[in-house]
């Protein structure tokens, strides 16, 4: 799309401002705005855009180039409130399990965790998550993210043997150094995404970097790739628009609040904090749920990496097990219990 056409689409935009109402928006108005405007308007429909929660809109084409003007306020709108409410409540719940909206599980699965976090203590409600995700992320989807997620992503790939190692060593007995190999992929893989020749970039700074675009990508996905204002592009409208955006903001503020906190300001109950692993303050990250949620994370880097550079190798369909990961999973397997069945020490 040309800087000219979007300039026109920004002053058709600008006058629907100030008109009445956007929802007295009208498709021969905006016709007849853009016709004014000297543009060859090839076709002009009403209808609802949005890859989830739809926007009413008028959609505006001209040649090769089309514009969503949206018939509803960025914000205000009682149907995005009550969306945004929503979001903003399932996120605190997520906070409080100190994990983020997951990808690759059911939504039937992911509201069996958020109700019963719900009326739970902050201590209960990690408990249930522990409970919920040992029957999610079990040592399957774990070979799958390691042997088949991780490798397509350009700043996992150097990572993968030392995955394939932490795996079978953690189902070995070898669990505290399991995570610890683990823990510092993370800033290395955010990293090698955000400013690969600018290495003096802090984390915090990666971190936006890295989910902003990702975020951006979604937002132009959901939108169809047509012009739209850049209000509504943005996180604040679509964080209870699009399932996508959601998932990426709360994986933004986990790393923020949570994995990248300083020491002195975290508060968690699963101690999975790069801070305390490096300067040695604390012990408590290497309890053994930690490394199932590393192997989580690193996968869903992978991911945030593929929407970041709008490649999307990685799906966000969960690939079905291929005969690497099988083996994979068996050698675990084998590791993990004796020939006469029974769990290694």
């Amino acid at each position: 799309m040309t800087s000219d056409i979007s300039e026109h689409f920004q002053g058709i935009w600008r006058r629907a401002l100030n008109a009445a109402s956007l929802a007295a928006l009208t498709p021969e108005l905006i016709e007849s705005w853009a016709r004014q405007r000297g543009l060859d308007v090839s076709r002009i429909e009403e209808r609802e855009v949005g890859a989830f929660a739809k926007t009413p809109a008028i959609i505006l084409t001209v040649g090769d180039a089309k514009a969503c003007f949206p018939k509803t306020p960025a914000d205000g709108d009682p149907n995005w409130t009550s969306r945004r409410a929503q979001a903003d409540a399932d996120a605190a719940l997520w906070d409080k399990m100190e994990w983020f909206s997951p990808l690759w599980v059911s939504k039937r699965d992911a509201a069996k965790i958020l109700a019963t976090a719900k009326h739970s203590s902050r201590q209960q409600a990690l408990q249930w998550f522990h409970y919920h995700t040992s029957t999610l992320y079990t040592l399957p989807f774990q070979a799958i993210c390691i042997a088949q997620i991780l490798p397509q992503a350009r700043s996992l790939s150097e990572l993968c043997p030392l995955a394939r190692e932490a795996y079978l060593a953690f189902y070995n007995g070898y669990r505290a150094s399991s995570i610890a190999a683990l823990i510092p992929a993370i800033e290395g893989s955010l990293s090698r995404i955000a400013s690969p020749s600018d290495p003096d970039v802090s984390i915090p700074t990666k971190v936006d970097r890295v989910v902003d675009r990702a975020i951006a990508t979604a937002a132009k996905l959901h939108f169809e790739k047509m012009w739209v204002p850049a209000d509504y592009l943005g996180k604040d409208y679509l964080f209870g628009q699009d399932e996508r955006v959601f998932a990426f903001e709360t994986f933004r503020r986990w790393l923020h609040t949570s994995f990248f906190r300083k020491t002195d300001e975290y508060e968690g109950g699963t101690w999975l904090n790069r801070h305390m692993f490096a300067h040695g303050t604390h012990s408590l990250w290497q309890q053994s749920s930690n490394f199932e949620r590393l192997v989580v994370v690193l996968a869903t880097l992978a991911l945030i990496e593929s929407w970041h550079d709008d490649t999307h190798n990685v799906s966000l369909i969960f690939p079905m097990m291929d005969e690497d990961s099988k083996l994979l999973w068996q050698q675990a397997l084998a590791r993990g219990f004796g020939p006469d069945g029974a769990k290694a020490a």
